[in-house]
């Protein structure tokens, strides 16, 4: 190697260590590529359209575009692949900077607007024929200021403004870049030129420099750090300045290069012949062999794509968890506890494999050959001499002092030697939670505590020390806290196995609930839920104020955000992390403390298949709004796009939507909700695939609301509406349904008429048989009993006139004559009382007027009458049914009451309506109601009013006088109809009718 091609490969690395990508989204360069995890999508397993993928690109709202089997369009949502039939021939695609996609089709292109890439489906693209002639569309590219450049069979061409220039006529193009000074750098049939902006500039200096002939340059590619890649058929060479590097191998056959790709990230990736290259500080890094690739691209997470002729898509990506186990330096995989300690150390607890102490680099372990005796490690803690302490099964406890090992077991006055957990506290102290009590050592000196002490069980599970200093012991029955030398019992546990996590900055103290390792906070001698979906054994806090909880997974939390207890469906914030992420297995250990997190901010998890590691200040944070989609709607059996609205026809009984989140990278941690609107009474989990299925949904426009959380776990609680309209049958409709009511209510008051009318003439049929009745006994009595009362009369006068001689016999007669001639009276008088009416023509109030003034006359009492509307021609039965009540009533205030005024209110104008009104004493409620004993007034009133269908009401307060109230529907009373009613009536029918006549 020459002195002048060495400089240049030093100038070259150093140029490259300086451009490494520093954004923690990145594929870290640092890293192995085959430590990144790896994702094959292959249409037997994932449904991806075809095994052959020939271009990548992404799209603004998220979706991955795919060319699959060289002429198809299929779009992918981190979830499933959605396959487009047309258009047809799809040869290249690019995304523009306002979000279009465009579509090189095999003879026009075609845009698709960003519109169209949204959440309610797709609409027709817009297309752009070639001005002349057939010509193939090879590839497409947009330049920094939106430029679109289309790459054809039959030369170069820009559309701009929609109109189509051509540049460079009469080549094939293979290849379009753009350089840092925006010329255009292209690949032609004739070999490598450059487009200035005015003139093509060829260069054949080039091929020569390379060695090879000028169609054997595949690309040329200038990164953002100013070096051009050349891929040719000898290989890959880079120019820096106006100095090119081959890189080794070159020239050497099987080794040709056909693509150079820059990732938004700044890291150069090559297609050679036997794989994927990764260009390095020193060269080139065979990342993944192949010889199907095909196409490569880089999305805005900084995961890498790539596409296969044959073997289907790959996605690579940084895992956010890197694991270390046995092959590390570990004793073994299943390791029960880890602790960061204050010098900077890490130490491990493997199950029956001893403690490790972590360097950076490499584990060195200590077990029974160096003095730990039992090397079955549960708990870690460091005390305030920086001597570390280790809980075994079966061994007692275990002090580490200067590379020493002190054990303090049942000879050293333990009571068990099977430690389940330990604690180093701030005063000195350590404790430990045993099968048979908890036992303390300070200073040397060892005390038991059992349920003698307080403690609600000897069965005793792990200590825990709050942030004031407070010693607690969870046992199998509860939580106990230190008071002096007595424990006390805090909070019962509902179940075996139920332990303290941890305490945030603001004092609050988590438990995991057993069986289940749900989250709770333990509040004033409760256990209240904050996260019953969550299963949790451990628990750290950062300086950000986030939790991180280790068990099932890892998930991060923020503390505020479990304060308060979550409300009725609101969701709550939290990403977790799993074996998509880079973890061998979710299911984190039982030892204490599970969980610790060193001084460089990383965070380490005991596993069952080794300890895990997050670099947490490495962690990418996602601060956009997950996009959610509605893809596609069955309605019935017919399946269809969206829309922007669903309108579903009269009748519809099964209507399924079927959406998602779109997210990529990370899919695994989207989570979604959904509810309708009319139908759901609170928001429902939606699980992957993500269809809604909905039968018999009500008439009317629903809203359909589909909220998801982006992969930082932050909710979009707002998210997005769709709505749905469901058609009415004619009889489902308001206008119907009112029209139907009204009808209805006409039909009732209708047929109340007809009843009423019906007993109406029913009572006057009774009254007029009671008038005939009347009418023919005031015959009969006249044509009988009367004419013989009245004939003795004439005999005995006979007698009288006839016998003039004094004496007992004259005298006798004289009596009988009297008697017969006042009886011939009353029967005349009963006679025309059955004849005619009490009460002389209709006007009642005249009546009770003559009945007031006997009573005001005899009793010195004010009395007066008012009449509400004209008088009405009345049935004579019921009119003197009324003037009895209420001469009876008028009688009684005047008699008995002790008043001073009476009034009577009489009203025509609806229903009869008599009322008598005194101020006097008032009358007893039960007498009111049931009369006096012995008396027949009340009682009679009572029953004239039930014969005549009448309603009485006596109403009276001690020492407020007294109403009397009688109503008699107009119907019994009134002979001839009222004109009122019928008026009212149509009123009621036209106001109900003329809605559904306009509906009509």
């Amino acid at each position: 190697m020459t002195r002048r091609a060495e400089i240049v490969r030093a100038l070259a690395g150093l140029l490259f260590l300086a451009a490494l990508p520093s954004r923690s989204s990145a594929l870290d360069p640092s890293q192995p590529f085959g430590s990144y995890l790896q994702t094959h999508f292959t249409p037997a397993e994932d449904g991806l359209p075809s095994a052959i993928v020939t271009d990548i690109v992404q799209s603004r709202d998220g979706f991955l575009w795919l060319i699959v089997n060289s002429r198809f369009l299929a779009r992918f949502d981190g979830q499933h692949f959605t396959s487009f039939n047309e258009p047809a021939n799809v040869r290249a695609l690019a995304t523009a900077p306002n979000g279009d996609l465009w579509l090189g089709i095999s003879d026009h292109l075609e845009r698709i607007p960003a519109a169209a890439l949204n959440q309610f489906g797709r609409f027709p693209g817009i297309s752009y024929p070639f001005p002349r002639g057939p010509s193939d569309i090879v590839c497409l590219h947009v330049s920094r200021d939106g430029t679109l450049w289309v790459g054809t069979t039959a030369g170069l061409y820009r559309l701009a403004d929609g109109s189509f220039s051509s540049i460079v006529p009469g080549l094939a193009i293979h290849r379009i870049e753009e350089a840092s000074n925006s010329h255009i750098l292209a690949v032609t049939s004739a070999g490598f030129i450059e487009w200035d902006g005015s003139h093509t500039v060829e260069h054949p200096e080039i091929a020569a420099e390379l060695d090879v002939k000028p169609g054997e340059i595949f690309q040329v590619l200038e990164d953002s750090h100013g070096v051009t890649w050349f891929c040719t058929r000898k290989g890959v060479a880079r120019r820096i300045g106006n100095s090119i590097e081959k890189l080794r191998p070159y020239g050497v056959r099987g080794y040709g290069a056909t693509r150079a790709y820059e990732d938004p990230q700044g890291n150069v990736w090559l297609f050679k012949e036997d794989g994927l290259y990764r260009a390095t500080a020193s060269g080139l890094e065979l990342a993944f062999a192949s010889q199907n690739l095909r196409w490569i691209y880089g999305d805005v997470d900084g995961d890498l794509w790539v596409g296969t002729n044959g073997e289907g898509l790959y996605r690579f990506k940084d895992r956010a968890v890197q694991m270390f186990t046995k092959s590390d330096g570990l004793p073994n995989n299943v390791i029960m506890t880890v602790l960061a300690t204050s010098d900077g150390g890490l130490w491990t607890g493997a199950n029956c494999g001893g403690i490790s102490r972590f360097d950076g680099k490499r584990f060195k372990t200590y077990n029974e050959k160096d003095g730990l005796l039992n090397s079955c490690v549960w708990s870690l803690a460091e005390d305030t001499n920086r001597d570390l302490w280790i809980a075994t099964w079966g061994g007692g406890a275990f002090r580490f002092r200067g590379g020493h090992f002190t054990q303090f077991s049942k000879g050293q006055g333990l009571t068990s030697d099977i430690v389940r957990g330990l604690i180093a506290a701030r005063d000195g102290s350590v404790w430990l939670a045993t099968d048979d009590g908890v036992t303390r050592i300070r200073n040397g000196q060892v005390r038991n505590y059992h349920t003698t002490e307080g403690l609600s069980s000897n069965h005793t599970i792990t200590p825990f020390e709050d942030r004031a200093g407070g010693i607690w012991i969870a046992t199998s029955r509860g939580f106990d806290r230190l008071d002096g030398e007595r424990f006390v019992s805090r909070v019962p546990f509902p179940e075996h196995g139920t332990f303290p996590i941890g305490e945030d900055e603001f004092g609050n103290i988590y438990v995991s609930v057993a069986p289940s390792g749900e989250v709770r906070r333990i509040n004033n001698g409760q256990l209240d839920p904050v996260a019953a979906y969550l299963r949790v054994t451990g628990m750290v806090e950062t300086q950000r104020r986030e939790l991180w909880l280790s068990g099932i997974g890892i998930t991060r939390v923020s503390s505020n955000m479990l304060q308060q207890p979550p409300a009725q469906d609101e969701p709550l914030d939290y990403e977790s992390f799993g074996v998509a992420d880079g973890m061998a297995a979710p299911q984190s250990t039982n030892g204490h403390p599970n969980s610790s997190l060193s001084r460089d901010g990383k965070l380490w998890v005991a596993t069952l298949q080794g300890l895990a590691m997050m670099d947490l200040p490495r962690l990418p944070r996602r601060a956009e709004r997950p996009s959610i989609y509605v893809e596609e709607v069955t309605v019935g059996r017919k399946t269809q796009f969206p829309g922007h609205a669903l309108v579903l026809p009269p009748g519809t009984h099964h209507v399924e939507l079927q959406f998602d989140v779109i997210e990529i990278s990370s899919p695994e941690k989207s989570r979604l909700q959904y509810r309708l609107d009319g139908v759901d009474s609170e928001w429902l989990d939606a699980t992957h695939p993500v269809r809604a299925t909905y039968s018999n949904i009500p008439p009317g426009a629903h809203a359909f609301h589909i909220r998801a959380c982006n992969r930082d776990g932050i909710w979009d609680r707002a998210g997005t509406v769709y709505t749905i309209t469901q058609l009415p049958y004619f009889y489902q409709t308001r206008v119907f349904q009112f029209g139907s009511g009204a009808l209805l209510i006409v039909l009732l008051i209708g047929v109340y008429q007809l009843r009423v009318r019906q007993i109406a003439a029913a009572m006057n049929s009774r009254f007029d048989e009671r008038l005939a009745e009347r009418t023919r006994i005031a015959r009969d009595f006249h044509d009988t009993l009367l004419q013989t009362i009245q004939a003795s009369k004439l005999v005995a006068d006979d007698a009288l006139a006839t016998n003039t001689d004094p004496g007992p016999s004259r005298d006798a007669l004289s009596v009988l004559s009297g008697w017969l001639g006042q009886a011939t009276e009353e029967g005349r008088s009963a006679l025309d009382s059955l004849r005619s009416s009490t009460v002389e023509g209709n006007d009642l109030g005249e009546a009770f007027r003559r009945a007031g003034e006997e009573c005001s006359f005899q009793h010195q009492i004010d009395f007066g009458v008012s009449v509400e509307g004209s008088g009405r021609e009345m049935h004579p039965i019921v009119r003197d049914d009324v003037y009895r009540i209420g001469f009876e009533a008028i009688r009684n205030a005047c008699a008995h009451s002790g008043a001073d005024r009476v009034t009577v209110e009489l009203s025509y104008l609806e229903n009869l309506v008599l009322r008598v009104r005194d101020n006097g004493k008032g009358i007893d409620p039960d007498i009111a109601a049931k009369g006096r004993g012995g008396h027949f007034g009340l009682v009679g009133m009572y029953e004239r009013a039930a014969r005549i269908k009448g309603k009485l009401t006596i109403s009276s307060s001690f020492g407020a006088g007294a109403v009397v109230e009688l109503v008699v529907p107009r119907s019994i009373v009134f002979q001839s109809a009222n004109p009122v009613r019928p008026r009212l009536l149509a009123k009621v029918k036209r106001i109900f009718l003329r809605p559904f006549r306009r509906g009509l």
